[in-house]
């Protein structure tokens, strides 16, 4: 009987000192924040849909003949990852995103836009309410968009190194 009184006490102890984690829940939008904390969500047909638990989204600024462009790349679930590309988007003001027929073009409402952090919201095509405080993804010398780890041997004289999304040879010293 003691032996029960203790394992009973046991388990009331280890539950009791149980947290939950409610950084990322998928059943609730994100804050609308502007300090960069990597945050994606939206409202697409009443169904409610955020980053985080499967990746983190991320945002890459390119310049190219048509603009100033930011591409926000947001993984929702295992199989989906929603894409917009913000044209000029500029603080404060209003600018035109484009999307996949999933979310559908509309209009996002630019909040922060420092070159370090991008933050807004967005409505438009099938989406009645998103927002978004995404930190900026280094690019790197060679106009690459984003960062990857490449996983590289040492046997053959390679590290491990940060590379773009095309893999570069890293030459022992």
């Amino acid at each position: 009987m003691t032996m029960k009184k203790f394992l009973f006490l046991l388990l009331i102890l280890a539950c009791a000192s149980c947290t939950e984690d409610t950084s990322i829940d998928p059943t609730l939008m994100p804050e609308a924040t502007t300090e960069g904390r990597n945050t994606f969500g939206c409202l697409l047909e009443g169904w409610v849909y955020t980053s985080g638990r499967f990746g983190l989204p991320q945002a890459v600024s390119q310049t190219d003949e048509s603009g100033y462009k930011v591409i926000i790349t947001a993984p929702v679930d295992l199989f989906r990852t929603f894409t917009l590309t913000l044209t000029n988007p500029v603080a404060h003001s209003a600018c035109a995103y484009t999307s996949s027929e999933t979310l559908g073009d509309g209009e996002a409402f630019i909040t922060r836009n420092d070159g370090k952090v991008i933050s807004g919201t967005f409505q438009g095509g099938n989406v009645t309410e998103g927002r978004f405080d995404i930190r900026f993804v280094d690019n790197d010398n060679d106009g690459g968009g984003g960062t990857a780890i490449a996983f590289l041997s040492q046997r053959h004289g390679l590290f491990l190194a940060e590379t773009s999304s095309f893999f570069r040879k890293v030459v022992a010293d």
